[in-house]
């Protein structure tokens, strides 16, 4: 009994093949339903990783002057940090169907900033949170803060709209 083998060039070449003949919106367009979709949610799957290790851990972000900030007091996600600054993380809904899907993925790089320092305290006055409150905290806290490079929104309200599922936004 012979085993067929999956064919993975044809599935990692599926969205590059099918977005040839997509209908894709204006950029701006795309972009201003993208910043909508970011700063409804403010949690995310937020994956690192480096050589063999891989983690993806579930974190509140804000959304503030274009870049996600997450507070984080440690964890794994720190060794995939350290060596590497490329993140990739997802925003996503409750899958209803295909007809009620809203996702999106966003590759980024990660820079990270000790506690306590200026752009730590200007993220906890956007979020409403006043500094005493993390400044009597037991635990040290670091401030992760993604620069996007790629948004790929997956979202059925596209095909509504008459475009293609699939919008892709880079910088």
């Amino acid at each position: 009994m012979s085993e067929e083998r999956l064919d993975i060039a044809h599935f990692q070449n599926f969205w590059k093949e099918q977005q040839k003949t997509a209908r894709h919106m204006e950029r701006e367009a795309a972009l201003k339903h993208i910043l909508g979709f970011i700063e409804s949610h403010n949690t995310c799957a937020l994956a690192t990783g480096t050589g063999d290790f891989v983690r993806c851990t579930p974190i509140e972000y804000t959304f503030m002057d274009g870049e996600f900030y997450l507070y984080s007091e440690g964890g794994d996600k720190f060794i995939g940090l350290e060596k590497n600054r490329n993140v990739s993380l997802a925003v996503f809904e409750y899958y209803g169907d295909r007809f009620n899907s809203h996702g999106l993925q966003v590759m980024g790089e990660a820079t990270l900033y000790p506690p306590r320092c200026e752009l730590f305290r200007k993220v906890l006055e956007f979020k409403g949170i006043p500094y005493d409150v993390m400044k009597a905290a037991k635990v040290d806290v670091a401030l992760i803060r993604i620069t996007p490079k790629v948004y790929e929104m997956y979202d059925t309200d596209f095909v509504k709209a008459g475009y293609d599922v699939r919008q892709i936004v880079r910088f």
